[in-house]
């Protein structure tokens, strides 16, 4: 399925997410392997890593505005995910949420962040028609990512107390940038809203455990290689739902088609 995106753009300053001396990418630009912060190379004021020496010799190589220019792009990744976390899971709907209508192959979803959550429309058309009724169109679409991501959510605790669900009488699902995340009161509730990154990673880590171990596949959706033939696998969660892949530089991909993703995983259990 093939995405138009709108550009994201933000006012804060770049450096000050990258402390001198810091690499400014996590993963070699030549094999997606996690780097060696030991092995780097100096440009200007900027730190690049690599995951091995050959890598090094090979960036070296490059030509200046090569240079600045992944420089730049590791940068404004680094932004994205330091100051919009909530725009990190995708539309996960097939669905127009104005007309109804199903996304397909011969379709291309015009993608519009609105509020810090990406939504995906049939035409331009739609968007201001959203924005004109946001409240009861976002309680609209969350409760079908609600119903959606609740079959593989991994646990039956609060994730802010660590309570059972219904420690307090029922639980409290909602969804935070298009993902299903559920507290035992509404007090947990607004103490995650307040920092959800600090509660994210521990439920990241409960369901990569928790599918893991039935994840049908040894090979990459997008790189199409065994799974560790690029030191991986790297673990991607998107909708509380595993994704494996052989290194982070497949993830792009996933994010522009992610119920692609999911379909090819679901042929694997057939």
């Amino acid at each position: 399925m093939k995405m138009l995106f709108s550009m994201f753009v933000t006012s804060i300053a770049l450096p000050a997410l990258v402390f001198a001396g810091e690499p400014v990418n996590e993963v070699c630009p030549f094999t997606g392997n996690a780097v060696n912060p030991e092995v780097t190379a100096q440009v200007g004021e900027d730190t690049v890593a690599f995951c091995c020496g050959g890598c090094l010799n090979g960036f070296i190589k490059w030509e200046d505005n090569k240079k600045a220019m992944y420089i730049a792009e590791q940068k404004a990744a680094r932004v994205k995910a330091e100051t919009a976390l909530i725009v990190t899971t995708p539309y996960l709907l097939d669905t127009c949420p104005i007309t109804g209508e199903t996304f397909d192959s011969m379709s291309e979803p015009l993608v519009e962040v609105i509020d810090g959550r990406e939504i995906r429309f049939c035409s331009a058309g739609c968007i201001p028609k959203f924005k004109a009724n946001k409240e009861a169109k976002f309680k609209e679409i969350d409760a079908k990512m609600i119903a959606q991501q609740l079959p593989y959510y991994p646990i039956d605790t609060c994730v802010v107390s660590g309570d059972k669900l219904d420690a307090k009488g029922a639980s409290v699902d909602f969804i935070y940038g298009n993902r299903l995340f559920r507290t035992c009161c509404n007090d947990c509730k607004d103490e995650f809203l307040a920092d959800p990154a600090k509660f994210v990673p521990e439920l990241d880590e409960a369901i990569i455990k928790a599918q893991k171990k039935t994840y049908p596949l040894t090979t990459c959706i997008i790189g199409k290689g065994t799974l560790d033939g690029m030191g991986g696998p790297d673990y991607m969660i998107v909708g509380n739902r595993l994704v494996q892949l052989c290194c982070a530089g497949c993830r792009p991909k996933v994010l522009a088609d992610p119920l692609g993703a999911f379909a090819l995983i679901e042929a694997g259990n057939k």
